[in-house]
């Protein structure tokens, strides 16, 4: 079972890249660049539609930052065009018949960008980083399958008691407390990338803080970037174990949130790969410059069920999760390609071996439109808080950010008549931290698949889990997520269940979440920029095997 169980997890992400790679115009496959004609100036330039926020690989949680986490930062394994996990700093891995240890070789040539050797204990070191409840990150909870990690970042156990062993510079033993059919995958997220000690505690307080101020594993380094600046280049590391494959020499970056200067600059030919949304998607339609992707995301509204009493009554919550017409929302709102969400794990992120089916029809839907109990649940809420209620809302500035909330705004206001919604604009990463403080009442977020592991979804209610900021408490839904991450996750039937279970007590019973799209990803890109991967996990776009066509 076990066997079959990861070869599930690895067609699923097939299957997931195969839709992405088909959606896009940008040529051959990798490892065909060598024998390209590329043009003599292999430079192009770019932008994000979010400022880079920390680039320590530990800390890093928004899609913007992951994507050039991506280039910059290569761990154990990596994703190839078909988002399927492959050998990176390690040649190979040897795994026990239990499925429970992971003995990592790493390859002889795997250099940092000064030329010294990334060793197994760079990558203690960061893991150990990650969980240490001294330096955690936000995405310790990846590594709670390792012995004692959990533990660890609970201030329960000594971080020298962590389930990894470093027995020569090129060696790394992984000893996990259950099988874990996703592990490859899980690691070949730059989250996981190696660290180098002493680097990181010679700079101190300023490491990550500039371009300067790191040291690199990945394809590309960085130059011209400090963290509150809005450009940055990406130049190619000549140190990288498999530079011949990468022939773009330098990406210039920039941060532009408004569609139509990104597009302009696109147009004048200053630059070469511009994200679009909405009508700038429909206007471009028939441009053979547009490149479409389905995200393997949730888009969703979320609740801070401990701002007021308002939140916290499941009525209200429920009233809102009833009110919101999707349908609208993504044909007439974001008409770019984005589908209705009704759950809380998008489609394409997981399959039943055993049946072919995608968890998503597995589950089923949650809280569909319906204005009529939607009214019914609000009256039963207004006996109980009053029948006036003013609620802050949390949205990006960027175009999509305010068009969302315009549209949420308008549609609670009308179907429930006594509620009022007042809309907060914020760049994304002060967005980030006002959630992460709990300084919101409702938010418009997204949460992106860094792996093809469902938990990854259900993380984010688990109680006391980094990323719960909404203070959603439910036992039960807890207890079913550790089943199935646990002792059910080499039993898919069981594992589907329990998922299943968990999800329909957080949406249909309590609420907690009201999931509005899984959202696709438009952008213009020049007809003569090639072999540019879309990652089904965490980046928006991959230039490790790109290049400028003659």
């Amino acid at each position: 079972m076990e066997m079959i169980w990861k070869k599930r997890l690895l067609v699923a992400a097939g299957v997931i890249g195969l839709t992405l790679s088909g959606c896009t115009t940008t040529g051959n496959t990798e490892g065909s660049e060598a024998e390209t004609n590329g043009a003599p100036n292999q430079a192009i330039a770019v932008s994000l539609p979010a400022e880079l926020t920390t680039l320590d690989t530990t800390q890093t949680t928004d899609k913007a930052t992951f994507t050039i986490v991506q280039h910059l930062f290569e761990g154990l394994y990596r994703f190839d065009e078909n988002s399927e996990p492959v050998p990176g700093l390690a040649e190979g891995v040897e795994i026990s018949e239990d499925g429970k240890t992971y003995t990592f070789t790493l390859r002889e040539d795997a250099k940092w960008s000064n030329g010294e050797a990334i060793t197994s204990a760079d990558f203690a070191y960061s893991w150990k980083k990650l969980v240490d409840p001294a330096t955690m990150g936000p995405n310790a909870y990846l590594l709670d399958n390792v012995v004692n990690s959990k533990d660890i970042r609970e201030g329960n156990a000594d971080i020298e008691t962590i389930g990894l062993e470093t027995p020569d510079d090129a060696t790394f033993i992984v000893q996990l407390e259950q099988p874990q059919p996703s592990f490859l995958s899980l690691i070949s997220i730059g989250w996981l990338a190696p660290q180098n000690q002493a680097f990181v505690e010679e700079k101190g307080d300023t490491y990550a803080r500039t371009s300067e101020d790191l040291l690199y594993s990945g394809p590309f380094t960085l130059t011209d970037w400090q963290q509150t600046g809005d450009e940055w280049t990406l130049v190619k590391n000549d140190q990288y174990y498999d530079a011949d494959v990468v022939q773009l020499e330098e990406i210039k970056g920039s941060t532009i949130k408004e569609e139509n200067t990104g597009i302009q600059l696109f147009e004048s030919g200053d630059l070469d790969l511009q994200k679009i949304s909405g009508i700038y998607v429909q206007q471009y339609g028939d441009n053979e410059e547009l490149v479409t992707q389905n995200d393997v995301a949730n888009f969703f509204l979320d609740f801070n069920k401990t701002a007021n009493d308002a939140l916290a009554n499941v009525h209200v919550r429920k009233a809102i999760a009833l009110a919101i017409d999707k349908e609208s929302l993504v044909d007439n709102v974001l008409n770019d390609g984005a589908k209705v969400l009704n759950g809380l794990v998008p489609t394409g992120l997981a399959t039943n071996p055993n049946t072919g089916e995608d968890f998503r029809a597995y589950s089923g839907d949650y809280n569909l439109y319906d204005l009529e109990a939607a009214k019914e649940e609000w009256e039963k809420a207004q006996a109980e808080i009053g029948e006036s209620t003013t609620l802050r809302l949390l949205v990006t500035d960027d175009d999509n950010g305010q068009k969302i909330g315009e549209y949420l705004q308008s549609q609670l206001q009308e179907n429930l008549p006594g509620l009022s919604i007042s809309i907060n604009k914020q760049p994304r990463a002060s967005l980030n931290q006002s959630r992460a403080n709990s300084d919101y009442e409702l938010s418009v977020s997204g949460w992106i698949a860094g792996s093809s592991d469902m938990d990854m979804f259900f993380i984010l209610y688990k109680n006391g889990a980094s990323f719960n900021y909404g203070g959603y408490v439910n036992e039960e839904y807890t207890a079913l997520t550790e089943d199935a991450r646990t002792v059910h996750a080499n039993d898919p039937d069981q594992y589907f269940e329990d998922y299943k279970a968990a999800e329909e007590i957080l949406l249909e019973q309590n609420a907690a979440q009201v999931p509005l799209y899984q959202s696709a990803s438009n952008y213009l890109i020049k007809s003569n920029v090639k072999d540019i991967q879309f990652p089904a996990y965490g980046a928006h776009f991959f230039f490790r095997t790109a290049y400028v066509s003659e």
